[in-house]
């Protein structure tokens, strides 16, 4: 029984100084630092930047179609050439808008004509239209008031036709009772008939003189009056008439230079210098003008790149800011460029607001096209001589926000306050609280947080 009392009492001590050694190791082990991972504070120049990636964009790029429909007679370009503004690139088939043209040109001459002799009529057009003019006053005037001289010659007739009727009359009335008839009785009495249809005939006459033309007669000199005083204006150019002249010369005009656009729009030309990057036209074929261009031309001297900046950022960023850019296809080709337009309004997509920035590339004699992708650096602010610091080596207190750093004083580990200013993505600028040439040092049991986080 003692034998195993005292067994018992051996493990338990050996148990405590085990448990003693562990405990020891472990709080040597826990206050020595990792001695691997420090670094001393430099002065040196800090850049800050904002990235952003998009593809490269040419100078200009336009996807061209035919105006209006037609069949492709003539491809006259082939992919990858060069073209210069107004080189033509393909053509429909014009025959009818050609006659139209033709057809338009000659309407405009005639119209022009018409014109000119609003504005200049010859002197013999208007001497007889002055002529039909007072031919017409003339007769309207005598239907309205009759001439005194007409008038008398027409009274005077009728009583010439009155005296005639009254002597025929009297022979009439001697012979018209007698009992027995003959030749002579015969021809007295049409004599007689004769005489009186003259005197009537005549006192008709004399009241059409005297009274003036019918309502008819009226009407109808009226029309030849206005139809003569018209025709007359036209030649002396009314204001109605020459500005009728002028409105239909400048829609012959017109008509000629819609015709001439459509003539135009059979032809494909260059909007600008640049590149044919993509044919999708052969002779022969309908064009419809559909959603896939005929042909796409490029401004390949120039180059940019548009990317979308968070709306946190882009506060920070200016145009003419410097950009470092790096091309996937082309590690190693040094870069450059400039921020060229920041867009005024925001685009949101799943919920994320950001805004548009143009960025021109530099010239480069690196081989750069177009649709390569890229990522920019647009730098932001700059520092010259300035304390610096790994972002990895500042803990953030998430309570206060402040800012520490573990320094190396000796064989001592002491937690600063530090003031940062300017940072990037990897390095921070510190302001107070370090100097240079100071040992900083990342201690494992330390609750470290990315800073900004």
């Amino acid at each position: 029984m003692r034998r195993w009392i005292w067994v018992v009492i051996g493990l338990a001590v050996v148990l405590a100084v085990a448990f003693i050694v562990v405990g020891r190791q472990g709080a040597q082990n826990a206050a020595a630092p990792d001695e691997t991972d420090t670094v001393r504070v430099e002065r040196k120049p800090l850049v800050a930047s904002i990235s952003a990636s998009g593809s490269v964009s040419p100078k200009a790029q336009v996807a061209l179609n035919f105006g209006m429909p037609g069949r492709v007679s003539e491809v006259l370009v082939v992919e990858g050439q060069s073209m210069r503004r107004g080189d033509a690139l393909a053509r429909l088939d014009s025959t009818e808008l050609d006659l139209a043209v033709r057809q338009a040109e000659q309407a405009l001459v005639m119209q022009q004509i018409a014109a000119d002799q609003v504005k200049s009529p010859r002197k013999e057009e208007v001497d007889a239209a002055r002529a039909a003019l007072a031919s017409a006053q003339a007769n309207l005037r005598a239907l309205l008031q009759p001439d005194a001289f007409q008038v008398d010659i027409a009274r005077r007739q009728a009583d010439v036709a009155h005296e005639s009727r009254y002597q025929v009359q009297l022979r009439w009335d001697q012979v018209k009772d007698a009992p027995v008839g003959g030749l002579g009785r015969d021809l007295l009495q049409s004599q007689y008939a004769q005489a009186v249809l003259q005197s009537e005939i005549a006192d008709l006459q004399y009241e059409l003189v005297a009274r003036g033309g019918s309502a008819a007669q009226l009407a109808a000199a009226r029309a030849q009056v206005a139809q003569a005083q018209s025709a007359l204006d036209r030649l002396l150019g009314d204001d109605r008439a020459l500005r009728l002249a002028e409105a239909q010369l400048r829609q012959a005009e017109i008509n000629l230079e819609l015709t001439r656009t459509r003539q135009a729009n059979a032809t494909l030309a260059a909007p600008f210098d640049g590149v044919v990057s993509e044919m999708n036209v052969v002779p022969g074929q309908a064009a419809t003008g559909g959603l896939q261009p005929a042909i796409v031309l490029a401004d390949l001297s120039d180059y940019h790149i548009d990317v979308g900046v968070d709306e946190i950022d882009v506060g920070r960023l200016a145009e003419g800011q410097n950009v470092h850019i790096s091309v996937d296809a082309l590690p190693g080709a040094s870069i450059t460029g400039a921020v060229e337009r920041i867009a005024p309004t925001a685009t949101e997509s799943a919920g994320v607001v950001s805004y548009v920035v143009s960025v021109a590339l530099d010239p480069t004699g690196a081989p750069i096209r177009a649709g390569m992708s890229a990522i920019v650096d647009i730098i932001t602010d700059t520092r010259d001589d300035v304390l610096v610091v790994p972002n990895r080596f500042i803990r953030i207190d998430r309570s206060t926000g402040r800012a520490y750093v573990n320094v190396r004083r000796g064989d001592q580990i002491e937690e600063i306050e530090i003031v940062a200013g300017l940072r990037n993505d990897s390095e921070s600028e510190v302001l107070q609280g370090l100097s240079e040439g100071d040992e900083l040092i990342i201690v494992p049991s330390t609750l470290r947080l990315p800073f900004g986080g």
